[in-house]
């Protein structure tokens, strides 16, 4: 598995370059460090890291701003770095977009933890909408399937189990996907 990628949108180049420095220490490659908003947005969009980690003073935009954008097309995962009162103003309505507040200052330990356990939820989250979407298709291919079965059965007075094998032989002999050979023989036969 390849290294995570982190783009930092930090305003401030000194701050944002020691954190830059904290993560590398830390083995968490930092592609980008980028010193606005729209820059942030422009990076996010060509590198699809897998975290950006964002101070809210940025010269262009507030990164709450930012972060509401990549979170809400679901571009990476976002740590947005606040101070007591910005959290207050964000912090609803970032627990509903899913970003991570931080408060400034920045504990080291605390950043790092915090970017481990994102970064994991992440992964995690990415796991568990591949097994959704495998499950959908599986299911749509049972219910296309269990469509054409109906079809032959009617059609050509096929029992349940030889009507399912002609589509499984038909499917194994032309390459195509059972799916598919199901699809053809309902939109041809009904």
């Amino acid at each position: 598995m390849s290294q995570p990628e982190i783009i930092l949108a930090i305003g401030n180049r000194e701050l944002g370059e020691k954190i830059r420095q904290v993560l590398a220490e830390s083995g968490l490659a930092v592609s980008d460090l980028c010193a606005s908003g729209n820059e942030a947005l422009r990076k996010v969009r060509a590198l699809r890291p897998e975290l950006l980690i964002a101070n809210y003073e940025l010269p262009d935009t507030t990164g709450f701003e930012v972060s509401k954008i990549v979170s809400g097309n679901n571009l990476c995962s976002v740590i947005l770095l606040t101070n007591e009162t910005q959290r207050g103003y964000v912090e609803a309505k970032a627990y509903d977009l899913d970003i991570v507040c931080l408060n400034k200052p920045i504990n080291k330990a605390l950043l790092l933890n915090t970017v481990e356990l994102v970064m994991r939820s992440r992964r995690r989250i990415r796991k568990l909408e591949k097994e959704l979407y495998e499950m959908k298709n599986s299911l749509e291919t049972r219910k296309t399937v269990d469509a054409a079965k109906s079809v032959l059965m009617e059609k050509l007075g096929l029992p349940e189990q030889e009507a399912y094998r002609k589509i499984q032989k038909q499917s194994m002999d032309t390459g195509v996907p059972m799916k598919d050979v199901a699809r053809i023989i309902i939109d041809t036969m009904k």
